[in-house]
């Protein structure tokens, strides 16, 4: 397979100033009160076109539910949270989409706050609160979280702390299982609670001319912070949804892209991330739209449908 229209960036250094962007430096918006994000009203019902009524989609996350994008911008209509309300909608399942995400959001910020302006305190509590008010409305709650607790590891553009990513995967392990069981109670037993895995920016790292001290170690850590996301979820009762297949995480076989060959997951990376392009792992917009794929179909499987 061949790409042309992505060139492949000529330094690791630059992906390390972009991922360190994810984890709060002043490239992030400042804090603010996070806001929902309605999908488009539908059209009034009449006796010959009956719609089913709107039911609530809470989205909780870092910058990849807020629709971070280069240069600082959070663009909510086309993050994925929105995307996947509007592939719900497609199927009939009119969905009035809460969207929580904070960029910077950490393991431990999503449960104490701090990163963002709530009402209730934190985003945590701001969902639980959210979930209680509309009990019996809501359809679905997805939920990504844990990749900034790996990327504060980065160390000025140069290295990566191993010891902090072992502490950070520690973390999110400790974590998140308190975050997802209170999600878990907030939404009630029969409400689908999805929870997003991460894709591995690393991988594309590792093919540049310049690797960065550490990008092996932290390779690895996003794997292992991947099984413990899945793990977290199960034993709350959540479903785990990876994105392992999407970005063919696995899949080394050689790819032409930007004139050069790399492996497919590395070409993946930056199809569906700013990386190659912008120097920033946030979803592109292709990326953005796999995701959403991925989350509408698990949702659906879940049972999420016109008729809720």
């Amino acid at each position: 397979m061949t790409r042309s229209t992505l060139p492949i960036l000529a330094a690791a250094s630059a992906i390390v100033l972009a991922l360190s962007a994810c984890s709060g430096d002043p490239a992030e918006p400042a804090p603010s009160t996070a806001a929902a994000t309605s999908a488009a009203p539908a059209p009034s019902p009449t006796t010959s076109d009956a719609v089913a009524p709107e039911r609530l989609y809470v989205a909780l996350g870092d910058s990849l539910a807020a629709g971070y994008q280069p240069g600082g911008t959070e663009l909510r209509d086309t993050a994925y949270p929105a995307l996947v309300a509007s592939r719900l909608e497609a199927a009939g399942a009119e969905l009035e989409v809460e969207n929580l995400g904070c960029s910077g959001e950490t393991t431990t910020s999503l449960i104490e706050g701090g990163k963002c302006t709530f009402e209730e305190g934190s985003q945590l509590e701001q969902a639980e609160a959210v979930l209680a008010e509309r009990a019996g409305e809501v359809a679905l709650v997805t939920i990504d979280i844990g990749g900034n607790d790996l990327l504060r590891c980065v160390r000025g553009g140069a290295s990566i702390d191993t010891a902090c990513v072992t502490e950070g995967v520690q973390t999110v392990e400790k974590n998140l299982p308190t975050i997802l069981e209170r999600l878990r109670t907030a939404a009630g037993a029969d409400v689908p609670v999805l929870v997003l895995g991460y894709y591995n920016p690393w991988v594309a790292a590792q093919t540049l001319d310049q690797p960065v001290a550490g990008v092996e170690e932290a390779a690895q850590a996003y794997a292992d912070l991947s099984d413990g996301i899945e793990a977290a979820a199960k034993g709350a009762g959540a479903t785990f949804v990876g994105l392992d297949e999407a970005f063919a995480t696995d899949d080394t076989t050689p790819t032409q892209i930007g004139g050069r060959t790399v492996p497919e997951n590395a070409a993946r990376v930056c199809t569906l991330t700013n990386l190659c392009t912008a120097r920033d792992i946030h979803f592109s917009d292709e990326g953005a739209a796999t995701v959403a794929r991925v989350l509408a179909e698990a949702a659906t499987t879940a049972g999420v449908t016109a008729a809720g």
